[in-house]
């Protein structure tokens, strides 16, 4: 499994020069990108090291469900 340290890297030097309301959609594409060169997998660990834009993205993307809804089905 790779883990999301490349990813997290990239997105901390190119953040700066990001417009805040563009964040999101950059945040896509870099996760796309990453994933289609094999070089990034969800990693529930790793993710608690993304800011908000990053995570957001690679949940979406990997369509990782929340856990407390999932705890909300067992009561």
């Amino acid at each position: 499994m790779i883990d999301l340290t490349l990813i997290i890297e990239t997105w901390e030097c190119v953040k700066p020069s990001v417009n805040v309301k563009e964040r999101d959609e950059v945040c896509a594409n870099l996760v796309r990108v990453f994933d289609d060169q094999g070089m990034v997998d969800y990693d529930e660990v790793s993710i608690n090291d993304c800011d908000k834009h990053l995570r957001q993205a690679i949940e979406e993307y990997f369509e990782v469900e929340d856990h407390e809804e999932d705890e909300e089905d067992w009561d």
